[in-house]
């Protein structure tokens, strides 16, 4: 599997509204290809991103870290995207 930049947009969504529907609401993708997308990247990278509960998904410390790294890039690609998108 090639990882693109899909993969990480949908776990910073997922890890930052802690639920698996707000990010699918968020992203305007269905909660099957949210939990799919996040199942492949979890293979690829061979660990446990989230841990679920009732209650939401919340970041493992793999997950964390992963998130920590990515973070940066996806709040700069959220900027150009609006920059680009609404003011253009």
């Amino acid at each position: 599997m090639n990882i693109n930049f899909d993969y990480f947009k949908v776990f910073c969504q997922v890890a930052e509204s802690k639920s698996i529907t707000e990010a699918a609401n968020q992203l305007n993708i269905s909660q099957p290809a949210i939990t799919k997308t996040i199942k492949l990247l979890e293979e690829e990278l061979n660990t446990a991103l989230f841990y679920r509960k009732h209650s939401g998904s919340f970041l493992t410390e793999e997950g964390q870290n992963l998130y920590n790294y990515i973070k940066p890039y996806y709040y700069v690609y959220q900027i150009t995207h609006y920059t680009l998108h609404y003011l253009n």
